[in-house]
């Protein structure tokens, strides 16, 4: 007899990519046969704005120069949709390539849902032509 079933299939926060998750016994099963795995596979879905490593987020920021000499203020929205503010102290001019910590504003690590990862922002200075 055919029969359909649902599985519910709880995903840790912070798994990482590529992590399995077993259901023993939930696969097809026919007369004289024992019933398989089925095997769930956490992929990861590229970000339009993050890009993770590990528990880390990484964020690239363009700004002007005027911006790199002046000073940056800037909110973004996360991924669980608080908004974040980025801003630089008084006088700091900001090099290409330079990177700001935003620390614990990454992911939950994975068995360590109370601890985050660092949100670490790039900053790509855009020249006058």
């Amino acid at each position: 007899m055919k029969e359909k079933k649902i599985i519910d299939a709880e995903i840790d926060k912070g798994a990482p990519n590529g992590q399995a998750y077993h259901f023993y016994g939930e696969a097809d099963e026919y007369p004289g046969a024992e019933a398989g795995d089925v095997i769930i596979i956490v992929q990861e879905q590229p970000h339009k704005l993050f890009k993770r490593k590990g528990a880390d987020l990484l964020m690239e920021k363009s700004i002007t120069l005027l911006q790199a000499l002046t000073g940056v203020d800037f909110v973004f929205e996360h991924l669980d949709g608080s908004k974040i503010r980025v801003k630089n102290e008084p006088g700091q001019v900001i090099k290409p390539e330079e990177i700001k910590t935003v620390k614990d504003k990454g992911l939950p690590f994975h068995k360590q849902t109370y601890n985050f990862g660092h949100l670490y922002v790039i900053f790509k200075v855009e020249f006058p032509k």
